[in-house]
């Protein structure tokens, strides 16, 4: 539940939040109740290992079959026994209709992949909401609002982050693939793989003349290395498509650390400070020209400078080369009474993934806390027996913070059926602060992200700034409404 610093990992809180709000959502209800969306979630304070949680909710208002319910957290110190305001969140619930009797699994009312609906789905209604003091007052009228923002994110997310999901996928099969083992050698048989591409590409930029070329079977240019070179190793000369290598070259230019390199070695370190940069736009420090430049290789010559720590240089990490993906299978624990998965349990497992991508940036000087999570929409249920999963990536950087987008994408394992493929559940942003392992203070990154020249991913990476800004403003707001009030 906690890090190795004793901080309460954030997936752990929304857990929580989860099943408070569902508590509070279900009585008024009076049926079964799911999850299908989270507003902008920030945290104010950390929680560490010995305080005492308080969380209080109540539902602000509710529509046909839905509501938005509350959750206000507040950490208590168990030695003095004072209180401070942690975080806040807003969720949003749909009611179910009750299940036949002896119907067994997720209601009938549950969309899920490969179920037919022979007649339109009826929602029951819940009882609106009648509020009588001021705060109850207040809260209404806000749910209305944070409901017209839900909506209009919705819309313009779909349209703007499909081409930018699709980008990532690339990434899983091109840059980081999922290790699947297999009777041949599983994962060290992926590495040998990987290293001969690059031999290859190695021997093909040299016009090294042991590269062969042919065409093979299905008509398509394959590259390889001269058959004496494995001879009494038992197996041919692998035969690689020429476009593959071509990318592994392309990747180079990009900057991405080849696979003879071995993280945290001393040629990787040398590889930080290489001998390539890119030209930074003046009052765009995200955005770069295409000329490159020469970097010092010495760190006295070309380092970033910060009072409150020690010199270090700056250094350019590819965006592919941030990518994590998590697998998960959905166990009944995971699950509500009606079979489908905890909203709190898929945003603690959004969290780790996120704290994995973080882990790509190679600073094994600092450790990672969630600061924030940005608006999250469920779009599909995820039932028991569900593989969720996760793939998440780096899209900007800051002085001692970073965004990471992470997707999730559900399969129904042995299913034959058209259902049976991937298929998308929910995408997020999550913001992570780099703090000192020693002095649990805000470290400096300095690191600049490389992304593919008008790629999706820069798009999105341009609008970082704009989500930081709102992420900021909204803490402002949520200490200045609720630290020291009942609302």
């Amino acid at each position: 539940m906690v890090d190795e610093h004793g901080r309460m990992f954030a997936g752990e809180i929304l857990k929580l939040i989860d099943i408070v709000a569902g508590v509070a959502s279900r009585r008024h209800a009076e049926t079964g109740v799911v999850t299908i969306s989270l507003d902008r979630f920030i945290l104010v304070q950390e929680v560490k290992v010995g305080d005492v949680l308080h969380l209080s909710a109540a539902v602000n208002r509710a529509w046909t079959s839905s509501m938005e319910t509350g959750v206000r957290v507040m950490r208590e110190n168990a030695r003095t026994g004072s209180q401070q305001y942690c975080c806040h969140a807003y969720l949003t619930f749909v009611a179910l209709a009750r299940s036949p009797e002896g119907h067994s699994g997720p209601p009938a009312s549950i969309r899920l992949p490969g179920r037919k609906v022979e007649r339109p789905i009826i929602r029951p209604k819940v009882k609106k909401v009648l509020p009588a003091t001021l705060i109850e007052k207040k809260r209404y009228l806000l749910a209305g609002h944070r409901r017209e923002l839900r909506l209009a994110a919705g819309k313009k997310l779909n349209g703007g982050m499909k081409a930018f999901r699709t980008e990532v996928l690339t990434m899983s099969s091109s840059v980081h693939s999922e290790i699947t083992m297999s009777p041949g050698g599983g994962y060290h048989s992926k590495v040998i793989s990987d290293m001969e591409k690059e031999l290859i590409a190695d021997a093909l930029s040299e016009n090294d003349p042991s590269v062969v070329h042919s065409v093979d079977p299905l008509g398509e240019e394959v590259v390889s290395l001269a058959p004496g070179l494995y001879d009494g190793l038992g197996s041919p000369a692998p035969a690689i498509p020429l476009s593959e290598i071509k990318e592994v070259l392309n990747q180079r230019r990009r900057g991405r650390r080849n696979t003879w390199t071995e993280p945290g070695s001393s040629m990787d370190t040398d590889l930080a400070r290489s001998t390539t940069s890119w030209m930074l736009e003046p009052g765009s420090p995200s955005k770069r020209i295409g000329r490159r430049i020469d970097i010092p290789t010495s760190i006295s010559e070309h380092s970033m400078l910060f009072a409150d720590s020690p010199v270090v240089p700056l250094r350019f990490i590819p965006i592919e080369d941030t990518y994590a993906s998590t697998l998960h299978i959905v166990m009944p624990q995971h699950a509500n009474s009606s079979g489908v998965l905890f909203g709190g349990q898929l945003m603690e497992w959004m969290e780790k993934t996120a704290l994995l991508s973080a882990q790509r940036l190679k600073r094994e000087d600092c450790s990672w806390t969630t600061a924030g999570m940005d608006g999250l929409e469920f779009r599909e249920a995820v039932a028991i027996g569900d593989v969720l999963t996760f793939r998440a990536v780096v899209t900007k950087t800051w002085r001692s913070s970073i965004e990471v987008y992470v997707s999730s994408h559900a399969d129904i394992p042995g299913s034959e059926t058209p259902s049976s493929s991937s298929r998308f559940t929910n995408e997020c942003f999550i913001s992570l602060v780099a703090l000192s392992q020693i002095t649990a203070t805000a470290l400096p990154l300095n690191t600049e992200l490389v992304l593919p020249h008008d790629s999706p991913a820069e798009i999105v990476a341009v609008a970082a700034d704009l989500r930081k800004a709102e992420r900021l403003n909204m803490k402002d707001l949520l200490v200045t409404l609720y630290a020291n009030t009942d609302s």
